[in-house]
């Protein structure tokens, strides 16, 4: 568990990882199917929410990766979604 002090966004930075896990948090490794996409929405908004209070919250490629992040994962539900509920159709015909 987390303490209330320790911000994601700081942690990483750190230790020179943040790009590498927001990276592999999008990869298309990551986002297989819509569980996978819904882990990495939750995964993506506590990384939203730590980035309001870090040290890097005037970062603009910040912001705009961790926009982009949200646009990506959400695409990619939508089409698990899709292709989930076009494989229930084509079974019931």
């Amino acid at each position: 568990m987390r303490t209330m002090k320790e911000n994601l966004i700081d942690k990483f930075h750190e230790a020179d990882m943040l790009y590498f896990v927001l990276g592999s948090l999008i990869s298309t490794d990551s986002l297989i199917d819509f569980e996978a996409c819904h882990k990495a929405l939750d995964c993506l908004e506590n990384f939203k929410r730590d980035f309001e209070t870090s040290t890097l919250k005037d970062d603009p490629k910040l912001k705009s990766f961790l926009n982009n992040a949200e646009s990506i994962i959400k695409r990619d539900m939508q089409y698990f979604k899709e292709k989930a509920t076009n494989q229930l159709r084509d079974k019931s015909l």
